[in-house]
């Protein structure tokens, strides 16, 4: 009787395995079925993904860099990593290189030689007048010379006899003051030629065949003397520190720089006189001595050679020029 009853649990026992194994086959494929659904696809080679995450990141590559950054970095930057097999896209241009900053200005002629560009003066004609003068040297030998201004008010004619040469000179005026047109230097026996050719702008040295540019307010080495008299005629207070004027010489221009030295009581043979002494520097100084009382005429004149010697004329007369 136990026998039999223990057939009957085994065979019970049989008959519920096909439902537990059809229960647990159910199961696994229920699980199985979670999985593929949750695992994605594997990527495509050369899928689009990739092309445009490329796009998407090229505006960044060629977007300026940040100030001090150096450009190698941003040039040689990897790109995005692609998958394995895809093609890689168009690399983009580097960016710009940063505009270099502007060196500095080369300084102009004006900024290397600051007397290049004599400044404008308020100049008055001088009148007509003519002047004698006594000329010393160091070694006690006597001289004369002469100056002759001649001018109706526009026009002028001027001849100069001195320590500094002989010169005559032709012209007119402009709104500079005095404008010679042409001015003839001793040399010699002979002389030399300079042109003062305003309207192209240029000083004319003919016996040499060359030119140099022309200045607003430009002399010769005579009307010089007027030029600096109509500047203390006109306003006295220009006579403060210096006075800058361009002058055509025998073979070249260069501005003048006339240094104010100081008021000096100077005497002559024809009286002692008031004076504003002025001198001009270089390889051979030039010493001016200007008479306010006396309409600002040049009164004495004193060359110092480079070897230290010295030749001045002091006026001993004074006098309204003749007609000419």
């Amino acid at each position: 009787m136990n026998n039999s009853r223990q057939s009957t649990t085994f065979l019970d026992r049989l008959g519920r395995l096909p439902a537990l194994c059809a229960f647990s086959l159910l199961l696994h494929l229920l699980v199985l079925a979670c999985i593929t659904v949750r695992v994605p696809p594997p990527p495509t080679p050369g899928g689009g993904a990739l092309t445009v995450r490329l796009a998407a990141l090229a505006p960044q590559r060629s977007a300026p860099e940040a100030p001090g950054r150096p450009a190698a970095v941003t040039a040689d930057a990897p790109a995005v990593p692609a998958a394995s097999g895809a093609r890689p896209g168009p690399r983009p241009p580097p960016p710009p290189a940063a505009p270099s900053a502007p060196p500095d200005p080369t300084p102009s002629a004006g900024d290397a030689e600051a007397i290049q560009m004599p400044s404008r003066y308020r100049v008055s004609m001088p009148p007509s007048v003519t002047l004698a003068y006594a000329v010393r040297d160091a070694s006690g030998q006597t001289g004369a010379a002469s100056l002759r201004w001649e001018t109706d008010g526009v026009r002028y004619r001027m001849a100069f006899d001195g320590v500094t040469g002989r010169i005559d000179s032709e012209g007119g005026t402009d709104d500079a003051g005095i404008a010679p047109q042409r001015a003839s230097y001793g040399l010699g026996a002979g002389s030399v030629a300079v042109a003062f050719e305003r309207e192209r702008g240029a000083i004319v040295f003919e016996a040499f065949g060359r030119s140099q540019q022309d200045r607003p307010g430009s002399q010769d080495g005579a009307t010089v003397l007027m030029q600096l008299a109509g500047i203390g005629l006109a306003d006295p207070d220009q006579m403060q520190d210096a006075v800058d004027i361009h002058v055509g010489r025998a073979d070249h221009a260069a501005v003048e720089r006339y240094r104010v030295v100081g008021k000096e009581q100077l005497a002559t043979p024809i009286g002692t006189m008031e004076t504003l002494h002025l001198a001009r520097g270089g390889a051979i100084r030039l010493e001016v001595w200007l008479a306010p009382q006396r309409g600002w005429l040049p009164v004495q004149l004193r060359v110092t050679a480079p070897d230290g010697s010295a030749r001045t004329q002091v006026v001993k007369e004074i006098g309204a020029a003749p007609p000419g």
